[in-house]
C-alpha cells in the first residue's frame, strides 16, 4: 500500500529497479494493481530459475526473499487505490518520460510492451545459453520481439565486455560452443586420422581463418593431434603421421628407376607436404639412397642411387667415345634438366653449349683446323660433314659463328649457307672469271647505245637537277603572278593588247599524271633511271657452276647473290673507263649534225610552231589551251630533243634518233653538261610541262644562243610556201586514208586551213571544236555533211567499244546489245558511202569560205 501511494513516478522507479516489464492495457480502477501483481509473479519466476542454476547451497536465503516478496504482494492486493490512471494516461506518461530522458525503455516490435536495455542484454545471454553457445543475431529479433538495431548494439556491448563471447559473421559464439566443437573435431580426427579445414568450414559454416585459429589454440588440450607446419589447413594424428612415414619409407625403398613424385601422391593418396618432409629426412639421414630432382614442384622426380650410378656410367662412356652429349638423349634417359646436369657433372671440362648438344674441344679443334686450312689455301669448306650426324644445321651454324669470333678470321672469309666457310681469295678468283666478259660487254654497249650508260655520279647529278627543277618552277610561278598583277600579257592576233589569264580545270585521273599540274615529278620510283646491271643472277650462277663443278648448289646460289652487286659496280667502272677512252679518241669533226644542219632543222621547227600558234589563237580559251599543250607535247618536245642531242654529242652521249629521247634521258644529259649550258636547257625541259607556247619560245631563244644557232624570222613568201607544203602533205594523207575517224580529222583540219588561211596542229579530241568553228565559214551543205559524218564516226567507235567489252566479259549479248551491233553495222555501211563525198570537200573544193562569195 505504501509503494502505490508514492505516486506514479515512484511506481516506475520501482519497476526500473526490479527490471520488470509494464503492460499498457486493462481498464478501471484495478489496472495498476493487476499489472503489479503479474509483474511480481514474473520476477519471482525468473529469480527462482536463477537460484536453481546457482546451486542448492543458497536455498535458505532464497526462501526468505520469497516470503518477503509474498508479504509485499499481499499488502499490494489489499491496499486501496489512491489514484486511478487510464491506459492512455499511462502511455502519455511513459512517452513524456522517454522524451525528457528520465526513462530509458525500448518499444517492442508489436508496440504493446516496453523493455529496458539491461533486460535485452540479459535475455540475449539467456538465449545464447539455451541455444548451446551459438545463435544468429537475426534469429534473436524474432525471439525477443525487439528491433534488430537494438539487438546488434547490445550484442556488440556483450562481446566487448565478455572475452568468452565472439561475434562471427552475425553470429554470437561463446567458449562453450567452441570447446564442444573442438571435442567433435577430435572425435572425427581420431576416427579418420586427419581432417582438413575445408571440410570443417563446410560442416560448421564458419570462416577458415577463424576456425584455424580457434582449433590451433585447442590442439594438445582438447584435440589430440598436430597441425601441418607447411599447410595449416590439415590436422593429423600421431598414428596417421607414423603410418604415412612407414608407407613412404617402404615405397621409396622399393623404387629402382626415376619416378615422378606427383604420380605417387595421386596413386597412394599421400599428403604432399608430409611426403616431401619425410623424403628430405630419409635422404639426409641416409635411410634412402637417392635424390629428388626438381624440388617441391609438379615435375619433381625421385631418382634412386642405383639408377643414377648406371645413368652416369652410360653418360660418361658416351661422352668419352663421341666427345659430345645430345640433350634429347639425356632426356630419354630420364634426366629432366640436361643442361644443368651437364654443368654439374662436368664442372672442370671445357664444353661449348649449343641449342641441342654440348660439344667438347676435341670436335671444335677438328673444325678449327679444317677452317684454317681452307682459308690458307684459298678454298672453301663445309663443316656439316665434319660434325656428327646428330648435329642440326642450326647447331653447326652456332658453332661456326663462335669459332670464327674466336679465330678472328671475319675479314679473310665469309660464311655461306650457315655452315660453309669461303675464303676471300676464292671469292676474288670467282669474280676474276667475269673480267673478260665485262670488258667485252662494256665495249659492245658503248657501240650500241652509249647514251644510256649510267654511273653512280649520274644518279647523284640527276637528284641535284630534280631539286633545282622545283626551285625553277617556283620562280616561274612567281614571275607569272607578277605579270598578272602588272596587267601585262601576250597580245593575241585580233584580240587587242589586253592580257588574258588562261584557266583550265584539273581532272584527276587514277594511274596517270595530271596534265594540268604545275608540279614536277621527282626522279624517284618509276621515274628513277635504272641502274646498269651487268648480268642476271641466273647467268652468274650458270657460269660459276661451270667453273666450280664440285661446289654445292646452295653455295653457288649464295655466292652469286654475294657477287652480283660487286660485279655491277665493277661493270660501271669498266663502262666509265671505256666511255672515257672513247670520248678522248673521238673528235668534234665526227659529230652527226653540223651547226648549219641543226640551224636549218631548228628554224623549220620554230617556224611551224609559230604558224600553228596563230591557228590556235582563233579558238576559245579552253580549246586554245588544249591545242598549245598538244604542241608542247609533240613538236616542241621534238625540237627540245634535237637540241639536247646536239649538246650531248660533245659528251659522246648522243643517240641515233633524237625522237627516242625520254624525259629521264634528258635529265641524265643535263647532269653531264657544263654549268653555263645546263641552266637554259633545264628551263627548256621544264617548259615542256607547262601550258604556254610563248613561254617555251622565249626560253628557246636563250637555248639557241647557247648552242650557237641564229633563228631567222619567216617572211610572207616563206610562210605561204610552208602553208602550201603543209596542205599538200595533208591532202596526200586524205587520199590514202580509209579510216573514217582519220578522214574526218584530216578533212576538218584542211577545211580550217582553207577557211582561215592558218595551219592547225590539233589532237583528235579537238575535232568537234574544229567542226563547230567551221559553222558559218563553209557552205551549209558541207557543214551538215561533216556533222552527219561525225555522228556516224562516233556511233562506230561506240559500237567497237561495246563489242570489245562484251568479248572480255562473257561473250553473251542481250537484245539491246544485238540492236546496238546492228546499228553499228548500218553506221559502217553509211560511212563507206559518205567517205568519198567527205574527201571531195578538200580534194575538189567548191568554195574556200562563205565570205569569198
Amino acid at each position: 500500500m505504501s509503494m502505490l501511494r508514492k505516486g506514479t513516478s515512484s511506481l516506475w522507479e520501482l519497476l526500473l529497479e526490479s527490471g520488470l516489464s509494464v503492460v499498457a492495457g486493462g481498464g478501471g480502477g484495478g489496472g495498476g494493481a493487476a499489472t503489479l501483481k503479474s509483474g511480481l509473479l514474473l520476477r519471482h519466476h525468473h529469480q527462482q530459475q536463477q537460484q536453481q542454476t546457482e546451486g542448492r547451497l543458497a536455498m535458505a536465503a532464497d526462501w526468505a526473499e520469497i516470503r518477503r516478496l509474498a508479504a509485499d504482494f499481499q499488502r499490494a492486493q489489499f491496499a486501496s487505490t489512491v489514484q486511478r490512471l487510464s491506459d492512455r494516461n499511462c502511455v502519455e506518461i511513459v512517452a513524456k518520460l522517454i522524451a525528457d530522458k528520465q526513462l530509458d525503455v525500448i518499444y517492442t516490435l508489436d508496440g504493446k510492451e516496453y523493455i529496458t536495455p539491461a533486460q535485452i542484454a540479459k535475455e540475449i545471454r539467456d538465449e545464447l545459453y539455451v541455444h548451446g553457445g551459438r545463435i544468429n543475431v537475426v534469429d534473436l529479433q524474432h525471439i525477443l520481439n525487439v528491433d534488430l538495431t537494438h539487438i546488434e548494439s547490445k550484442a556488440n556491448d556483450i562481446v566487448k565486455s565478455n572475452r568468452d563471447i565472439q561475434l562471427v559473421l552475425g553470429q554470437l559464439i561463446d567458449e562453450t560452443y567452441l570447446n564442444q566443437m573442438a571435442e567433435e573435431v577430435n572425435d572425427r580426427l581420431q576416427e579418420a586420422g586427419h581432417v582438413t579445414m575445408a571440410e570443417l568450414c563446410k560442416l560448421y559454416d564458419l570462416p577458415c581463418d577463424f576456425l584455424t585459429e580457434e582449433l590451433s589454440r585447442r590442439i594438445g588440450r582438447i584435440i589430440n593431434g598436430q597441425m601441418d607446419t607447411y599447410d595449416r589447413g590439415v590436422i593429423f594424428t600421431d598414428a596417421f603421421v607414423a603410418q604415412h612415414k612407414a608407407r613412404i619409407r617402404g615405397l621409396f625403398s622399393a623404387i629402382t628407376r626415376p619416378t615422378p613424385v606427383s604420380s605417387l601422391i595421386s596413386q597412394y593418396k599421400f599428403q604432399e607436404h608430409l611426403l616431401y618432409s619425410f623424403l628430405e629426412e630419409f635422404i639426409s639421414n641416409g635411410r634412402l639412397n637417392g635424390a629428388v630432382i626438381g624440388g617441391r614442384q609438379d615435375k619433381a622426380v625421385y631418382v634412386p642411387d642405383i639408377y643414377s650410378r648406371t645413368q652416369n656410367n652410360w653418360v660418361d662412356s658416351f661422352y668419352k667415345q663421341n666427345s659430345y652429349l645430345e640433350f634429347d638423349t639425356l632426356s630419354r634417359l630420364g634426366i629432366p634438366d640436361p643442361i644443368n646436369y651437364i654443368k654439374k657433372r662436368y664442372k672442370s671440362a671445357s664444353m661449348i653449349t649449343l641449342k641441342a648438344v654440348c660439344v667438347s674441344h676435341t670436335i671444335v679443334d677438328q673444325v678449327e683446323a679444317s677452317v684454317e686450312e681452307a682459308i690458307r689455301s684459298g678454298m672453301w669448306v663445309d663443316i656439316q660433314p665434319l660434325l656428327p650426324s646428330s648435329f642440326s644445321v642450326e647447331d653447326a651454324s652456332i658453332l661456326l659463328q663462335q669459332l670464327m669470333r674466336t679465330m678472328n678470321k671475319q675479314s679473310d672469309s665469309w660464311i655461306f649457307d650457315d655452315t660453309i666457310v669461303v675464303s676471300e681469295q676464292f671469292i676474288n678468283s670467282c669474280a676474276a672469271i667475269f673480267d673478260p666478259m665485262m670488258q667485252h660487254k662494256a665495249e659492245q654497249e658503248m657501240q650500241n647505245n652509249h647514251a644510256h650508260v649510267l654511273t653512280e655520279e649520274d644518279l647523284k647529278q640527276a637528284a641535284i637537277i630534280a631539286e633545282s627543277m622545283i626551285s625553277v618552277k617556283k620562280d616561274k610561278r612567281e614571275d607569272r603572278k607578277k605579270k598578272t598583277s602588272d596587267g601585262s600579257g601576250s597580245t593575241r592576233a585580233g584580240g587587242g593588247g589586253n592580257a588574258r589569264e588562261i584557266r583550265t580545270k584539273k581532272h584527276k585521273k587514277r594511274g596517270k599524271r595530271d596534265e594540268d599540274s604545275d608540279e614536277e615529278m621527282p626522279i624517284t620510283g618509276k621515274h628513277r633511271p635504272k641502274a646498269v646491271i651487268f648480268m642476271p643472277k641466273e647467268e652468274i650462277e650458270s657460269i660459276l657452276k661451270n667453273h666450280n663443278q664440285d661446289c654445292p648448289e646452295e653455295l653457288i646460289s649464295e655466292l652469286a647473290e654475294h657477287l652480283i652487286r660487286r660485279l655491277n659496280k665493277s661493270y660501271q667502272e669498266v663502262l666509265h673507263s671505256v666511255f672515257t677512252s672513247t670520248a678522248s679518241s673521238t673528235s668534234g669533226a665526227n659529230r652527226k649534225k653540223t651547226v648549219k644542219e641543226l640551224q636549218e632543222e631548228v628554224s623549220q621547227f620554230h617556224n611551224n610552231i609559230r604558224l600553228f600558234e596563230k591557228g590556235a589563237r582563233l579558238f576559245a580559251d579552253d580549246t586554245q589551251v588544249q591545242l598549245e599543250k598538244h604542241l608542247l607535247k609533240t613538236i616542241c618536245t621534238d625540237i627540245s630533243n634535237l637540241l639536247f642531242n646536239f649538246m650531248a654529242g660533245d659528251l659522246m652521249m648522243s643517240v641515233e634518233t633524237y625522237t627516242s629521247i625520254t624525259s629521264e634521258l634528258r635529265l641524265k644529259m643535263l647532269a653531264k653538261l657544263a654549268e653555263e649550258s645546263r641552266g637554259p636547257l633545264l628551263k627548256l625541259h621544264n617548259s615542256l610541262n607547262g601550258k604556254c607556247i610563248e613561254e617555251f619560245l622565249s626560253i628557246l631563244d636563250g637555248v639557241t644562243d647557247v648552242c650557237g644557232i641564229m633563228l631567222k624570222k619567216i617572211d610572207k613568201k616563206k610562210e605561204r610556201q610552208v602553208l602550201f607544203q603543209h596542205r599538200q602533205a595533208l591532202l596526200e594523207q586524205v587520199k590514202t586514208s580509209e579510216d573514217p575517224a582519220l578522214v574526218l580529222h584530216l578533212t576538218s583540219v584542211l577545211l580550217f586551213q582553207l577557211s582561215s588561211h592558218h595551219m592547225l596542229h590539233a589532237p583528235g579530241r579537238c575535232v568537234p571544236q574544229i567542226i563547230s568553228f567551221l559553222n558559218g565559214k563553209i557552205p551549209e551543205d558541207q557543214y551538215k555533211l561533216l556533222v552527219k559524218y561525225q555522228g556516224l564516226v562516233v556511233k562506230q567507235l561506240i559500237g567497237q567499244h561495246r563489242k570489245g567489252k562484251g568479248d572480255e566479259d562473257s561473250g553473251e549479248y542481250s537484245n539491246i546489245e544485238k540492236e546496238g551491233e546492228s546499228e553499228g553495222e548500218a553506221a559502217r555501211k553509211e560511212l563507206q558511202e559518205l567517205t568519198p563525198f567527205v574527201k571531195d570537200l578538200v580534194l575538189k573544193p567548191r568554195k574556200t569560205s562563205v565570205t569569198e562569195e
